[in-house]
């Protein structure tokens, strides 16, 4: 009943997403705003990943987030590749990026993994900001998007089929999230969050699943990234930024830690509100703060924890009560061998 559940409203909320060109006139928001709305998801969800289901501080993945993003924009600029090579190009610069710091990063938990994650992310924010001559400093690069496909089969991509391409990755992100997250291994994830030495005295090996979250995480972001700068057709060190790091933190929790849907929620929130309120006021930094608020102290397991939490406790469902789309700290966790 609850997998039947689950399907019809993965198949509801992509079905409403693709009329998303349809709707975006009637609501007043630019298609390019949901568009940013689906590529940001994918960044919460690599920061979800590693805080809310393994309980690391993931406070530098806007890193992994801005090498996706100049890894396209330096593709594109100079070697002059297609859309999905450039997309791919973001991909694999941020998980080299995961390689190269999870060996730091590996043996460090609580605010040191998360202080150390700041510290290299902030190397590469430096990096992008003072190597002028190739990424522009400061200033950033402006880059054409690249057309989609080889060859002579290469055709321009407008906004719509940009929107359209963005719903593919969110829906094929989403699948595999929820695969990851359901099998054995995200199971292993979710018991290093709650008691790591007892996953130890098991036998497992917890710096080998935490790498490998490390890596799954980066690749989303690196991708997240790469989408993003192909959306605005321009990378900026503020890409790599703590600042922006703290944004995908406080999108997660909005949304509900350790849950599938709260990253969607997160972002949906932030990234639309953002649009509307800057048009209203320049502070408008101010009252999307005083928003985050307001929903922490009426959601504190966030928005889709805290109705997930009600709706388990209304039905008493045993199969709902074992669920763990919620962050229940007390929900039992199968572990396994997932690595």
């Amino acid at each position: 009943m609850k997998v039947r559940r689950d399907l019809v409203l993965f198949v509801a909320i992509v079905v409403l997403f693709a009329c998303g060109p349809l709707i975006s006139p009637l609501v007043h928001i630019d298609l390019s705003i949901l568009s940013e709305v689906l590529v940001t998801t994918l960044a919460v969800l690599s920061v979800n990943l590693l805080l809310g289901y393994t309980g690391l501080p993931a406070f530098g993945n806007a890193a992994y987030f801005g090498l996706g993003a100049y890894g396209a924009a330096l593709t594109v600029t100079y070697l002059h590749v297609d859309f999905v090579t450039a997309v791919l190009a973001g991909a694999v610069a941020a998980v080299a990026g995961a390689l190269l710091l999870g060996p730091f990063l590996l043996r460090r938990r609580g605010i040191y993994f998360g202080l150390l994650s700041i510290a290299f992310g902030q190397v590469f924010y430096f990096i992008a900001y003072r190597y002028t001559d190739v990424t522009g400093g400061e200033d950033g690069m402006n880059f054409p998007r690249p057309p989609f496909g080889p060859g002579i089969a290469q055709v321009s991509i407008n906004q719509v089929q940009f929107y359209y391409i963005s719903l593919v990755v969110f829906v094929v992100a989403m699948i595999a999230f929820r695969a990851v997250v359901r099998s054995p291994f995200g199971r292993t994830l979710i018991a290093i969050r709650q008691n790591e030495a007892r996953v130890r005295y098991l036998g497992l090996d917890t710096d080998r699943f935490i790498f490998v979250a490390l890596l799954i995480s980066a690749l989303m972001a690196g991708v997240s990234g790469a989408l993003f700068g192909l959306l605005i057709n321009f990378a900026y060190p503020l890409e790599l930024d703590w600042h922006q790091s703290g944004n995908f933190v406080l999108m997660m929790i909005l949304g509900g830690a350790g849950t599938i849907w709260g990253s969607l929620i997160g972002a949906l929130i932030y990234v639309i509100g953002k649009d509307i309120i800057s048009t209203i006021t320049p502070l408008w930094q101010i009252f999307l703060g005083a928003l985050f608020v307001a929903c922490v102290l009426g959601f504190p397991r966030g928005i889709v924890g805290s109705i997930s939490a009600l709706r388990r406790i209304a039905s008493d469902d045993p199969e709902d009560a074992a669920s763990n789309e919620a962050f229940d700290v007390s929900a039992p966790i199968e572990v396994g061998r997932g690595v």
